[in-house]
């Protein structure tokens, strides 16, 4: 199986984006330490304070569909959705 990349857009509320770096801060370690994770680095934008990006490799899709499971996920979604953050998510399957 190819490896699959995910790249993850959020916008959060203006007033929220420090409370979600924070929240972005916490995932990347719990995430990084999955089996199957070959990447994972969250990003702020240079200008815009409340836009993020985060990049994620993953060895397969079984791995990806595991990190969905996993309780720091669930819990950052629910942070996410609670708060009314923008989360736009894209899967990329690699060529070469």
């Amino acid at each position: 199986m190819k490896s699959v990349t995910v790249v993850a857009f959020l916008s959060a509320p203006i007033g929220t984006e420090a409370a979600l770096f924070e929240r972005l801060c916490e995932l990347v370690p719990a995430t990084r330490a999955e089996p199957g994770c070959l990447a994972f680095t969250a990003h702020r934008h240079a200008q815009i304070a409340n836009r993020f990006v985060v990049y994620e490799k993953f060895q397969n899709r079984d791995a990806f569909d595991a990190h969905l499971e996993y309780a720091h996920t669930r819990s950052f979604v629910a942070w996410v959705q609670a708060n009314d953050v923008a989360l736009n998510f894209e899967l990329w399957d690699e060529l070469a």
